[in-house]
């Protein structure tokens, strides 16, 4: 009988090799990282000299800030999974139900990445939903260790866990969050991409282990890559 801290080295095993363990297939899961293309993404550059993104050794990360990776689809409702490591000064978000037009943290939201572990939470700290809602404890782990996220966002209620623990339980309908930064939680697109943030400075941040589990997709939308 293998024990507890076995079971979860075999996980950690799959996970490294940006592949579905055995259960999440079985839950429906899929992968959106293979850990060697951006196959299923594309960039929006939100400057003209934002850098690229890249795919290498299973990680992804930019080479330059100023830009977004967005999916290709969008999606209404789902479970989403990843992992991501900061180095100094790294400040990097993940974007949910975002548009393709303006700025994707209020068109849909975003979750804050930053090098701030052991830091108190609040709006704009690791796990936050950003300038909105503060995490109920702030789980960044230091850099260069991995960190595990699981988003759930269906219609109008998202929840967070990082490194094990629920930080986020939010009811986006909720009226005190009515004064959010920029646009109300309410208002934000009931659809809209996946993304990952470029920020202009600090170390890029890497992402790896990417799968979702779509519940509702959204439209489909030719994008100009």
């Amino acid at each position: 009988m293998r024990t507890l801290a076995a079971f979860f080295a075999l996980i950690s095993i799959a996970w490294s090799e940006n592949s579905l363990t055995r259960q999440e297939r079985k839950e429906g899961f899929q992968s959106l990282f293979d850990g060697k293309t951006l196959a299923k993404w594309h960039s929006i550059k939100q400057r003209p000299d934002a850098g690229a993104w890249r795919a290498r050794k299973g990680v992804m990360t930019w080479e330059k800030g100023g830009s977004w990776l967005a999916t290709d689809d969008t999606y209404y409702d789902f479970v989403l999974r990843l992992e991501y490591r900061t180095g100094p000064e790294s400040n990097s978000g993940i974007f949910l139900r975002s548009g393709r037009t303006g700025n994707p943290a209020f068109s849909g939201m975003e979750l804050q990445i930053r090098s701030d572990a052991g830091k108190p939470p609040d709006v704009h700290s690791s796990g936050s939903l950003y300038g909105a809602v503060a995490p109920a404890r702030n789980m960044a782990k230091p850099d260069g260790e991995w960190n595990q996220v699981e988003v759930t966002l269906i219609k109008q209620q998202l929840t967070a866990i990082w490194n094990g623990e629920k930080t986020l339980d939010v009811s986006l309908d909720d009226s005190k969050y009515h004064n959010a930064q920029e646009r109300p939680l309410a208002e934000r697109l009931p659809f809209g991409h996946i993304g990952l943030q470029a920020y202009e400075t600090g170390t890029p941040v890497e992402f790896r282990n990417i799968r979702i589990k779509v519940i509702k997709i959204g439209p489909n939308f030719s994008q100009d890559k």
